[in-house]
C-alpha cells in the first residue's frame, strides 16, 4: 500500500441508524474501498455502523463522504512504517458493538456533553464518572477521579452496575469511552433501569482530545485503541504501548526485550494471573 512510510491517516466514526438491507451496504462499501488505500473493519448490521479505517486521508474522506455524509468522524495519526490494519474487513453483524442488546435508534441514551463541559462536570464530588471500558484499556490512561467498570468484556457491564451502582441512581452519571458507542449503550442500560440523570462524553476519549488543549486536559496516560497502534497520545498520535505476546494485554513498547519478558514468563498481568507461557 502507498505512502505507508508517511505515516497514514486513521478515521473512526459510527451512527446508530436503522438499515433495512444490511447486505447492500456492506456490498458497496466493499465495492468503494477496492483498490484504494483503505484498510480496517466496518460493522454493519440493522442498528448502524462501526468503522475504523486507516489509509491516505484522500481515500478515507472519498469512502466516508460517499457512504458515511454526516458522520461524526474522529481523526487521528500512526507512526510512519505502522500499517494500523493488514487488510480491509467489511462484515455483517447482528450489533455494531456487542451488548447482546441491540439498540433502536429511537431509544433515549445519555446526555452528550462537549469537552469544556466534561471538564466543568468531572469536578463535582457528587457526580459519577464512570469509565465503561475494559479493564485493560483502563490501566494505560483515564480520567481523574474516574470509577473504573474494570469489565473483561463489554457484555460484562450489567454485572458492574447490578453489583456497584444498584444504590447511586439518583447521583449524576458521567460516564465516558474511547469514541462514545460504547456509552451509547451503557447509557441506554443505566436509564432503562431508574437511572435519573445520566452524561456521555461526546464522541469520548478520541474527540475529547482533539478539542482540548494538553494543557487542559483532565485525560491522563494514553488511550487504547483496536488496532496496531495499540495506543495514542493527548496528540492523538501513535503512543508508546504494544501488546503482550502471551496475553494480548498492552505493555511499554520495548518491555519484552527485558524483565520477565526475557524470562519467558509474560507481562506482569501474565505473571500475577498465573497465566502460563506459550509453549
Amino acid at each position: 500500500m502507498g505512502g505507508v512510510d508517511e505515516g497514514l491517516s486513521v478515521a473512526a466514526f459510527y451512527g446508530f441508524h436503522a438499515i433495512d438491507d444490511v447486505g447492500a451496504l456492506r456490498d458497496t462499501v466493499e465495492e468503494t474501498c477496492a483498490g484504494r488505500s483503505v484498510r480496517g473493519t466496518v460493522l454493519v448490521a440493522p442498528e448502524g455502523v462501526n468503522a475504523t479505517l486507516a489509509g491516505r486521508r484522500a481515500d478515507l474522506e472519498y469512502v466516508i463522504e460517499r457512504h458515511f455524509r454526516g458522520f461524526d468522524v474522529k481523526w487521528s495519526s500512526a507512526a510512519p512504517g505502522n500499517p494500523v490494519f493488514q487488510r480491509l474487513k467489511v462484515r455483517r453483524r447482528r450489533e455494531i458493538v456487542t451488548f447482546d442488546r441491540p439498540l433502536n435508534p429511537s431509544t433515549p441514551v445519555g446526555k452528550h456533553v462537549c469537552a469544556a463541559t466534561w471538564n466543568a462536570m468531572i469536578t463535582d464530588p457528587e457526580v459519577i464518572v464512570l469509565d465503561v471500558r475494559n479493564d485493560y484499556e483502563s490501566d494505560i490512561g483515564t480520567f481523574k477521579r474516574a470509577t473504573r467498570a474494570a469489565t473483561g468484556n463489554f457484555r460484562d457491564f450489567p454485572d458492574f452496575v447490578n453489583r456497584e451502582l444498584a444504590g447511586a441512581r439518583r447521583r449524576p452519571v458521567a460516564m465516558f469511552c474511547t469514541g462514545g458507542i460504547r456509552c451509547e449503550k451503557a447509557s441506554a442500560y443505566l436509564l432503562a433501569r431508574g437511572f435519573e440523570d445520566v452524561s456521555q462524553l461526546d464522541g469520548g476519549i478520541l474527540k475529547y482530545l482533539a478539542e482540548t488543549e494538553p494543557a487542559d486536559s483532565a485525560f491522563e496516560g494514553e488511550c487504547f485503541v483496536f488496532d496496531e497502534r495499540v495506543s495514542v497520545t493527548g496528540d492523538l498520535d501513535q503512543g508508546s504501548f504494544e501488546l503482550c505476546g502471551n496475553c494480548g494485554r498492552p505493555v511499554p513498547s520495548g518491555g519484552e526485550a527485558s524483565g520477565p519478558f526475557a524470562l519467558g514468563l509474560g507481562c506482569p498481568a501474565c505473571q500475577a494471573s498465573g497465566r502460563p507461557p506459550k509453549e
